[in-house]
């Protein structure tokens, strides 16, 4: 078992497939101090996000993880930065936890569980995905080698505090709720509402369209078979809130919007560099 000192020597792993997860890496186990018995690997900085799209796939628990906290210092502000020192510290939690709303749905809920009128756990929707899941990592980019990113595997497992399997398809308390599947519709089908909300299509049309769909592919089978009113809502706002700049330069104006926006990007194709006029 390395010691964090040792953490340089690791090797770095910068897989080829375009996302994945910690079932395809090599981890190991930390030694001593505050992250002892955590599982830690080395990637490439550039590759975090990949890591936790890869993450949020797995398809025994299909999960989101968002930023629960996040820290950032500036070059040169460390005279004598540890072996383990950070440029950028981020906790990325499963959206499943860290509290449980489970029980108090259907008990008098007390001072110590009721819903916080303001901050984390106030935002609607987020009540029923609180179940406990303590699954969460964390992701530094090391302040002495700001091109890599030195994972920290706090708990693997989606499990509560018993130590039970809390959402998915292997939480039996799951099955046949939303809890089974991942909380977010996917980027497929976000960019597809995108596009028919671009293009006119009515929020009514959109709900209408995708009933049909799901229809024809029979079953509950993800998130995205329950697209509700107030996903679409939220992209309408997306659309509204997006800035706009008027340049005298129409290609250059594209492509400052396209890499503002790329998650409502369906395709582009930049004719400069295909060769195509």
């Amino acid at each position: 078992m390395p010691r964090m000192e040792d953490i340089l020597n690791l090797p770095v792993q910068d897989l080829p497939c375009s996302e994945f997860s910690a079932e395809n890496m090599n981890w190991v186990k930390l030694e001593g101090g505050r992250q002892g018995g955590d599982d830690i690997a080395l990637i490439p900085f550039v590759r975090v996000d990949d890591f936790v799209k890869g993450e949020s796939s797995n398809p025994a628990c299909p999960a989101s993880f968002r930023v629960e906290s996040k820290r950032k210092r500036p070059v040169g502000s460390v005279a004598k930065p540890r072996v383990d020192g950070y440029l950028e510290y981020t906790l990325y939690w499963c959206s499943y936890g860290p509290e449980d709303y489970r029980e108090s749905e259907s008990v008098i809920v007390d001072a110590t569980s009721a819903k916080p009128a303001s901050g984390k756990g106030s935002r609607p929707g987020r009540r029923h995905m609180m179940r406990g899941c303590l699954c969460h990592f964390t992701v530094k980019r090391l302040y002495t080698r700001p091109h890599l990113a030195l994972i920290i595997y706090n708990q693997r497992r989606h499990v509560d505090k018993s130590g039970m399997p809390c959402h998915g398809i292997i939480d039996i308390d799951a099955v046949g709720t939303r809890a089974m599947y991942a909380p977010r519709i996917s980027d497929e089908l976000r960019q597809k509402v995108m596009s028919m909300l671009y293009a006119g299509v009515s929020l009514d049309n959109i709900l209408q369209n995708h009933a049909e769909a799901m229809q024809k592919q029979g079953g509950s089978l993800n998130r995205d078979n329950f697209l509700t009113r107030n996903d679409v809502r939220n992209m309408e706002r997306t659309i509204r809130n997006s800035s706009l700049e008027l340049l005298g330069n129409d290609e250059c104006s594209v492509k400052i919007w396209i890499q503002r926006h790329q998650k409502d990007v369906f395709y582009f194709q930049d004719n400069a560099v295909s060769g195509y006029s």
